[in-house]
């Protein structure tokens, strides 16, 4: 058995350093800047993929739709008038996606005889239009934030040589910029 020892020991010294309240108020003061600059990259970051995508309709469509007026104008010996464009008010694909009816692509004469539509919904309106008896442009305009203004423009020229009508080759041209956020042909 050991002695039992009569010193006692000697009382805990005050704890140098920070309070518990003082190292939260420092991760705090880090945190939520950090977290506020990390939530405006990412609605950044987002906006900019969203536009893209929506872009990306008109970027496949133009040149389907170029080829088809092509072939319409060489059956028929020469490039067809401007049509209607669809849908007939951009103000129906302000900000939102349209459903145009079959009605709209088969009732002009120009959209008819190229055989080209949109059996989805849209972000973009479409249209055809004559420049010169031998040359036109497909272009797809869109106001993809709803403010009444045309941010994404795309056209695709179609040229006729010689009785011979042809899409231009490579992707379509934007012809306005989206902010600084238009897609660029792939």
């Amino acid at each position: 058995m050991q002695p039992f020892d009569s010193q006692v020991p000697p009382p805990p010294s005050k704890k140098s350093g920070l309070p518990w309240w003082g190292i939260m108020l420092i991760v705090v003061a880090v945190l939520v800047p950090t977290c506020g600059v990390l939530s405006a990259l990412s609605t950044y970051g987002v906006r900019k993929y969203l536009v893209k995508a929506k872009q990306d309709e008109a970027l496949k469509a133009l040149p389907v739709f170029a080829a088809a007026v092509a072939k319409c104008a060489d059956a028929h010996g020469g490039l067809p008038r401007t049509s209607t464009p669809v849908p007939a008010s951009l103000a129906d694909v302000s900000g939102k996606k349209y459903q145009s009816a079959v009605n709209e692509w088969t009732l002009d004469p120009t959209l008819s005889c190229s055989g080209f539509s949109m059996s989805g919904a849209q972000y973009f309106q479409y249209q055809w239009v004559l420049e010169t008896p031998s040359s036109g442009a497909v272009q797809a305009s869109a106001d993809l934030d709803g403010d009444g203004a045309i941010e994404s423009q795309f056209r695709l020229r179609v040229d006729c040589v010689q009785n011979r009508c042809a899409a231009e080759a490579g992707a379509p041209s934007a012809a306005l910029r989206d902010r600084g956020e238009t897609a660029q042909p792939r």
